[in-house]
């Protein structure tokens, strides 16, 4: 990394004067360069200097607004590149919030107060329980209906765990939905029962979840749940996200539509509609396509399918290349399941390719990713090698031997650092009993890196319940827990503290995590040239940090405040 003295142009004559100039601070610009600098100067929505102090003089006239910045960092403006909004801003205004609770009756006060406070609801809706906390047979099949049942038997209650990977629900919204012991299962489905009854258990798992009937909202309650959800995304310093979204996805654009045209939207938004197993491929694609003319615009744009192929490690529905523990309670030859026939699976990625869509693959397990990326090599020998920017996101168990694969077929690595640590009431009551000695291999990270593979960094919120992008900087330097008080355990004060320390040979530097979250970002959406790195003809989307994340102690990157965050120029938000 290189202190960069001089302006990024050559020679001294000045065009114009800058609307606002930075000064004194730490710049660092993530650019391929990788320089730190003092000063920057922006006019309208363009960054037109980066330099030192002394040069940036030249472009403050009268009108100039400077801002001094003591010694602050500016970094680009960061990037969340799997996220869903608008996150829990519609669960806060109409649902129960289950997250940061620690027990099943917790859980179950939760909804009592729920439905004391909207007596006239006619179902509850609901999100955040954790597998962490149960033990039993409910650690594998999820919690029992009853539970609910001594809540209410006569409106359905319907409560998403906090993965948003399966559904607990009460007798009555399993009547409601006509799901009885005698229910086809869908593909790639699960509907728990009681083994010794038959009798329905109340939890349904992955595809199975879509048998229940979730909450629908208008347009304007969209709208003004994306509106606070922006809040939160310029609190956190975020100015570009990757939209994930199935069902609620037409109405997710038109909200933002409707605000960019009331130019009330402030950030860059590139949408990933969801590609089903169960329904026709051919009329899904042709539905992403007319998206994809519907919203084009600089800010709000179409350019990625979403595609499932396993689910998750905590409710046995991923796949892997090795047997799942006994004490997952799927018999002792259990590996989960791959949700496509391979040669549907390849002719669809052509398909997407060919059409000038990326892909984006949730994939969990290592034997679920070894398969996506022989899909993706097929695509590879077709002579598809355009540049689609196809991604495989989570990535909780790769095999070794196909690290090298994603250099090699040009796959962008989605990570969500956040989780990568043994978190408390999570790692050793799910996945180290669940994966035995493959827990301590989870989550590569440090390994993506120096094979030169790109890695964007997300926090699949509300899946991460904060997704404040220093937080995962934090584990992904640290491979240790980030804030303890957000775990409810004390905090740790050095980063080899054994306790949640997770791996640390795939610990990353603090610029790796930084690109991760900005310029890498920005090369997944395809807007490298445009946002990403502070350099001069780019956007400025900017943010200002109280203390800088080279110098400080790294166990202490998650307590750094974001101070001002800049969207095109403009301040939208300040502490």
């Amino acid at each position: 990394m290189s202190i960069l003295s001089r302006p990024f142009q050559s020679g001294n004559q000045i065009h114009e004067f800058a609307d606002r100039v930075l000064t004194n601070g730490i710049v660092y610009t993530a650019d391929e360069n990788d320089q730190i600098c003092e000063a920057l100067a922006i006019k309208e929505n363009k960054i037109i200097f980066v330099g030192s102090n002394r040069e940036v003089q030249q472009y403050i006239g009268k009108d100039t607004k400077e801002i001094d910045l003591f010694g602050k960092m500016v970094i680009p403006g960061m990037i969340d590149s799997h996220i869903h909004p608008p996150g829990l801003s519609l669960l806060t205004l109409h649902e129960v919030q289950l997250f940061n609770m620690n027990s099943v009756e917790g859980y179950v006060e939760a909804v009592k107060d729920f439905i004391l406070q909207h007596p006239d609801m006619k179902a509850v809706y609901g999100r955040g329980w954790s597998w962490g906390i149960l033990t039993g047979d409910e650690l594998n099949k999820g919690p029992r209906k009853e539970h609910l049942d001594a809540v209410s038997k006569d409106i359905p209650i319907v409560l998403r765990a906090n993965d948003g990977h399966t559904l607990w629900v009460n007798s009555k919204a399993l009547e409601v939905n006509g799901i009885t012991s005698e229910t086809q299962v869908p593909q790639g489905g699960i509907i728990e029962k009681n083994l010794e009854t038959g009798e329905l258990w109340g939890t349904l798992k992955e595809w199975a979840m879509w048998l229940i009937a979730l909450p629908e909202y208008s347009l304007d309650q969209y709208m003004t749940a994306m509106d606070a959800f922006q809040k939160k995304m310029h609190s956190f310093g975020i100015t570009s996200i990757l939209c994930m979204a199935s069902l609620p996805f037409e109405k997710i654009m038109k909200a933002c539509s409707e605000m960019e045209k009331e130019q009330q939207l402030a950030l860059r938004i590139r949408g990933a509609m969801t590609i089903h197993t169960k329904d026709d491929f051919e009329t899904q694609l042709e539905m992403i396509n007319q998206m994809r003319s519907r919203y084009h615009s600089s800010y709000l744009k179409v350019i990625s399918a979403k595609f499932f192929t396993d689910g998750v490690i905590e409710g046995g529905t991923s796949c892997l290349l090795e047997p799942y523990t006994i004490a997952t309670g799927r018999g002792a030859n259990y590996y989960g399941e791959f949700l496509w026939d391979m040669e549907e699976l390849k002719q669809a990625f052509c398909r997407v390719n060919e059409c000038g869509l990326s892909i984006h693959v949730h994939s969990t397990g290592d034997a679920s990713t070894q398969h996506v990326l022989n899909a993706l090599e097929a695509v590879h020998r077709k002579g598809l090698t355009d540049d689609h920017r196809n991604t495989i996101t989570h990535l909780q168990l790769v095999d070794e031997k196909d690290i090298l694969r994603f250099k090699e077929l040009n796959v962008i690595a989605s990570v969500q650092p956040y989780w990568q640590f043994k978190g408390p009431q999570w790692w050793h009551t799910v996945d180290s009993k669940f994966l035995g000695e493959r827990a301590e291999k989870e989550f590569p990270l440090g390994t993506f890196f120096a094979n030169g593979i790109t890695v964007a960094s997300s926090s699949d919120y509300p899946a991460t319940a904060v997704p404040n992008p220093l937080l995962a900087i934090d584990v992904g330097v640290t491979r240790n827990i980030d804030n303890g008080v957000l775990h409810g355990v004390e905090d740790i004060s050095h980063m080899d503290d054994e306790r949640y320390l997770l791996n640390k040979q795939e610990r990353a530097s603090v610029s790796q995590m930084i690109k991760s979250f900005t310029i890498n970002g920005a090369f997944m959406m395809f807007m490298e040239n445009e946002i990403g790195s502070i350099e001069i003809g780019k956007l400025a989307d900017l943010v200002v940090l109280d203390q800088n994340l080279f110098t400080i102690n790294p166990v202490d990157i998650d307590k750094v405040k974001v101070v001002m965050t800049f969207f095109d120029g403009k301040l939208v938000y300040e502490t």
